[in-house]
């Protein structure tokens, strides 16, 4: 008595191949995402990296500047060269 009712149509194999490509998809877009996220964090901490170096060298370069440009040090070089202080009338002031 009870018969069972065949469907007249099988069912469509497209959709579940639609969605196993969409799930595909997403998950190389997923992929894709996070590789360039590490990417980006390594390209990151070299850049961290080469500005610490810079920052010292620049540190190391006012440093230098300051100890070449001191006064005791440039007075002691102008003895050498027989330089002295500008004498009364060589200095001429232009308004």
């Amino acid at each position: 008595m009870n018969r069972r009712v065949r469907p007249s149509k099988p069912p469509s194999k497209v959709a579940p191949a639609v969605l196993m490509i969409a799930i595909a998809i997403l998950g190389f877009a997923t992929l894709m995402i996070r590789l360039e996220t590490t990417r980006e964090g390594y390209r990151l901490s070299a850049l961290k990296g080469e500005i610490a170096h810079l920052e010292d060298e620049n540190r190391t370069l006012r440093l230098k500047t300051a100890e070449l440009s001191s006064h005791e040090r440039l007075r002691a070089l102008a003895a050498n060269y027989h330089l002295a202080p500008p004498q009364r009338g060589q200095v001429v002031m232009v308004p």
